[in-house]
């Protein structure tokens, strides 16, 4: 869909929307023509509108706007999704240069669905940073660009000790790059794999092993977590610990009206001492207030790749509705596969794991495991009901819980309550 005037035409009177003539007899743009402009532009620059906002802010048209604009948010995340499969099945294996502006690139340290990631030293300063470049050059994938901006701009408004700071965003020979904190952990899709695979894991050596210098516990003043870098399988303390950390940085970009929309393992930085920080902001959405939930059509699950990303979204995410408690919701997926190695929702088949999600229960962690905790337990299956409004409805609620649990007092989550809801027991 263009926003060009010709294909615009052509495009409202497949919506079923009029075409108004002035009195000269030339065709005028009418004011809902315009809004229809106006969000499809904000879309291809990488935004996040809310149908609902838009709603409320010209309520003449909110019922033509809650009506047309999902079918339009639709429409464009097709195309977009019919782009991205072909820019990722492109990603260079490798970059023709070492250097990009005053940045020399060290070392890739990581892959993800929008861009490269790599240890590299800032020439101006001599301090090493974490640059993750789209590697592409703008001219070629200009809406990705806007949409990287996008990522970049939230990120580095972002002021929380467990989400990994952003110091610049910019350009060079016409790559885009966001330079980074260089955070000394490794994801914690790693962590988990290995511990699957191990038992028992040091951290120190996964930190190292990636290249990274290990910063000592003693180092990070102020952060929450354990003086020992070993994690085993039931390690019960540490993954209450690593829920509750990242639960802090979600409510420090809740508070600053930021859903992060794509909690999973491989967004969670684990470093020695199992310090927490959260990161890749690029499919966050607007928050809406209180109790309420926002529709970010333009980042639903249609348009990510691959059930890495699916397995970890809350039901409502299926239609563009975005919460704290989604966030919350994907957390527990997050928290469930750590303890257990395994995930709650799996299948090969995109469609079956869709359905999962919306209609099946996750087996209980002490079927799998009968010394699982109960309370970590409650909590995980509290995170993951499939109604917004029967699970935690802010990482304050969340947190409160997992400190409780960590001080060894009554959750307020009741596991009989939660299991009659899941389970009908």
């Amino acid at each position: 869909m263009s926003t060009g005037s010709d294909s615009d035409e052509t495009g409202f009177q497949l919506l079923g929307l009029p075409a108004e003539d002035d009195e000269s007899g030339q065709r005028a743009r009418a004011p809902f023509e315009m809004l229809v402009s106006q969000f499809v532009e904000e879309l291809r620059r990488g935004g996040r509108p809310s149908i609902e906002l838009y709603a409320r802010r010209f309520p003449p048209h909110a019922e033509r706007i809650r009506e047309v604009f999902p079918v339009l948010a639709m429409l464009e995340r097709a195309r977009l999704d019919r782009e991205s499969r072909s820019i990722r099945r492109n990603m260079p294996g490798s970059f023709p240069f070492t250097r990009l502006g005053h940045f020399e690139l060290l070392q890739e340290i990581g892959r993800g669905g929008m861009g490269v990631v790599f240890r590299a030293k800032d020439q101006t300063s001599g301090h090493l940073v974490a640059l993750k470049i789209l590697p592409w050059r703008a001219a070629v994938v200009p809406e990705w660009v806007a949409r990287f901006e996008s990522e970049a701009r939230t990120a580095g408004e972002m002021r929380h000790p467990g989400i990994v700071p952003v110091y610049k965003y910019g350009q060079e020979d016409g790559y885009s790059y966001i330079a980074m904190q260089l955070i000394p952990g490794v994801g914690l899709d790693r962590v988990i794999q290995t511990l699957g695979h191990q038992g028992r894991i040091s951290l120190r050596d996964l930190v190292e092993n990636a290249g990274l210098a290990p910063v000592e516990p003693a180092a990070t003043a102020g952060r929450p977590g354990s003086e020992d870098s070993q994690l085993g399988t039931d390690s019960w303390a540490a993954f209450t610990s690593i829920a509750l950390q990242a639960a802090q940085a979600l409510r420090g970009a809740h508070q600053a009206g930021v859903c992060h929309n794509d909690i999973k393992p491989a967004n969670l930085l684990l470093g020695v001492g199992c310090q927490v920080w959260v990161t890749d902001f690029g499919l966050s959405g607007h928050l809406a207030g209180r109790g309420e939930r926002a529709k970010e059509p333009a980042r639903a699950a249609e348009e990510q790749e691959g059930g890495g990303t699916l397995k970890y979204m809350a039901p409502e995410r299926f239609i563009g509705h975005t919460s704290a408690s989604a966030d919350c919701y994907s957390l527990g997926a997050t928290l469930y596969e750590l303890s257990l190695q395994c995930s709650p929702f799996a299948h090969d088949n995109r469609q079956q794991l869709r359905e999962q999600i919306l209609k099946q229960p996750p087996l209980r962690p002490r079927e799998l495991c009968p010394e699982f905790p109960v309370g970590l337990e409650t909590i995980i299956l509290n995170c993951l009901q499939k109604r917004p409004e029967d699970r935690y409805e802010s990482a304050d609620a969340l947190i409160a819980d997992l400190l409780r649990l960590d001080r060894g007092l009554r959750i307020r989550s009741t596991r009989r309550s939660i299991v009659r809801r899941i389970f009908g027991g």
